[in-house]
């Protein structure tokens, strides 16, 4: 199954929001609640986390691209995790 990774509102009003850098590559696995990716506007930086597990299948938004709340920035795939990369304590989705 396909998941967007999507900007939530950060309530900043209507400043401009810019993608400043990806903190994983496409292909690279992430677990829910990992940073995925780090935005900036006027006076802040704040992350953007996977919204689920999955592998990172696409990046929509490349750095330096200005975007506003809802818009899509990248896809998962979501399903089962090699556990290996994840330690121990696995559950399969």
């Amino acid at each position: 199954m396909r998941t967007a990774i999507v900007l939530h509102d950060p309530g900043i009003g209507e400043q401009k929001v810019e993608i400043s850098g990806w903190l994983v590559e496409v292909g690279d696995e992430v677990i829910e609640g990992d940073r995925v990716l780090e935005c900036v506007t006027r006076g802040a930086t704040f992350d953007v986390q996977a919204p689920l597990s999955g592998k990172l299948i696409r990046v929509t938004t490349p750095v330096g691209t200005q975007v506003k709340p809802m818009d899509i920035l990248g896809w998962l795939e979501t399903g089962h995790i090699n556990h290996r990369s994840i330690g121990d304590n696995w559950e399969p989705l």
